[in-house]
C-alpha cells in the first residue's frame, strides 16, 4: 500500500484537488454519487485504475445499478442515445445447400464423384467439411460450378515427399447441412474401406457411374506385344478401383444390365473391377448418353474416342 502513496501521478491529483485521494473518492463515490468511470473522467485515468485503487485503499463501492447523474436520463422524457445497431454481416462463402435434397444427373454425378476423390470430416472444433480432390484442375472447377460454390479451390504440392506424387487441387467446403445430408448416403469419415453403393435411382446411374468413374476410374487403351502372333496388340479396357469390395461389387450389379462381362481383382490393398473391350463400348454408352452439359472429365473421355477411331468402332453421336 505504501507505493500508491508515493505514486507521482496520485500525489499530482491530491495537489491538484488539495486533498488525499481516499478523501476524495468517497467524497466523489459516496456524497456527490459518482460511479468509477466519472472519477476516472476527472481525474484523468482510466476506470480501471480508478477500480484498482479503491480497492487498494479499501473503499468500498456502491451499486451498479443504483441511480447516477448517467441513468438518471433514462427516466424520464429524455432519454440517452440508444445504442448503434449491429451490422449482420452475411457470411461470405455460398453454395446450394439443398443440393443433394432431391436427385439429378448432376447430383447422381457429384455423388459419385465424392464416393471416389471426395470426403467428409469434423475437425476438432466440430465443424463439418466436405471436400474433393484431384490432380485434375478441370473437374474440380465444373463441380464448384455446379455447386454454386464461390469457396476457393486449394493446392497442393507433396512432390517432394514423394516424386511419384502428382500435384492436386482441393475444394472444401463447410456446412454441417451438407455433410449430416451425404450420411444417407453412406458418406462419413474414412469411408475407403467401408463405403457400400448407395441406392441410385436406375435413371441416374450413368451419371453416378460417370462421377465415380473421373475420381477412381481409367480407360486403359495401348499396345502390347504378341508373342505367339508375334506382332502388336490393342488393349481396351474400363477400370473402376477402391478400397471397399462391397461398393465395387454394387457398382457391378448396377451396370449388370449394360454390360456381360466383368471381373473383380485385388490389387495393392484394395480392388479393381475391370471389364473388357465390348463392355467399355457398353459403358461409355452408360456414361456418356445424353450428356447436356460438360460435367465430365475430358481427358479420359477423349481416351474412349481415340480407342473407337482406332478400333473403328462407329458409336452413334461420336465424331
Amino acid at each position: 500500500m505504501t507505493q500508491i502513496f508515493l505514486s507521482k501521478r496520485v500525489k499530482e491529483i491530491e495537489q491538484k484537488w488539495q486533498k488525499p485521494l481516499i478523501v476524495l473518492f468517497k467524497q466523489w463515490h459516496w456524497n456527490n454519487n459518482l460511479m468509477h468511470k466519472e472519477i476516472a473522467l476527472k481525474v484523468g485515468v482510466s476506470r480501471p485504475t480508478i477500480t484498482r485503487w479503491f480497492h487498494q485503499f479499501k473503499i468500498p463501492t456502491q451499486s451498479c445499478f443504483r441511480f447516477t447523474n448517467l441513468n438518471l436520463l433514462n427516466t424520464g422524457p429524455r432519454k440517452t442515445p440508444p445504442a448503434k445497431p449491429k451490422i449482420k454481416r452475411e457470411f461470405p462463402w455460398k453454395y446450394n445447400k439443398e443440393f443433394f435434397n432431391k436427385w439429378s444427373n448432376e447430383m447422381a454425378y457429384v455423388l459419385g464423384f465424392i464416393c471416389s476423390d471426395g470426403y467428409v470430416y469434423r475437425n476438432p472444433r466440430g465443424s463439418n467439411y466436405l471436400g474433393f480432390i484431384s490432380t485434375d484442375k478441370e473437374i474440380i472447377e465444373k463441380i464448384k460450378k455446379t455447386l454454386n460454390s464461390n469457396h476457393k479451390i486449394g493446392f497442393k504440392d507433396k512432390s517432394a515427399q514423394n516424386k511419384n506424387w502428382k500435384k492436386s487441387y482441393v475444394l472444401q467446403i463447410g456446412g454441417k447441412q451438407l455433410v449430416n445430408k451425404l450420411k444417407e448416403f453412406g458418406i462419413v469419415q474414412n469411408k475407403s474401406l467401408t463405403i457400400k453403393f448407395p441406392d441410385v435411382p436406375k435413371k441416374y446411374i450413368g451419371a453416378f457411374v460417370r462421377g465415380y468413374f473421373d475420381g477412381d476410374g481409367c480407360a486403359h487403351f495401348k499396345q502390347y506385344f504378341k508373342k505367339d502372333r508375334n506382332k502388336f496388340n490393342w488393349v481396351f479396357t474400363t477400370d473402376f478401383t477402391s478400397g471397399s469390395k462391397k461398393f465395387l461389387i454394387g457398382l457391378w450389379k448396377n451396370v449388370k444390365t449394360y454390360t456381360k462381362g466383368g471381373y473383380l481383382n485385388k490389387k495393392n490393398g484394395g480392388y479393381t473391377l475391370v471389364f473388357s473391350r465390348h463392355d467399355s463400348v457398353a459403358l461409355f454408352r452408360l456414361m456418356y448418353n445424353n450428356v447436356s452439359s460438360k460435367l465430365f472429365l475430358e481427358r479420359k473421355y477423349n481416351t474412349f474416342l481415340k480407342a473407337f477411331r482406332v478400333l473403328k468402332y462407329n458409336i452413334a453421336g461420336v465424331a
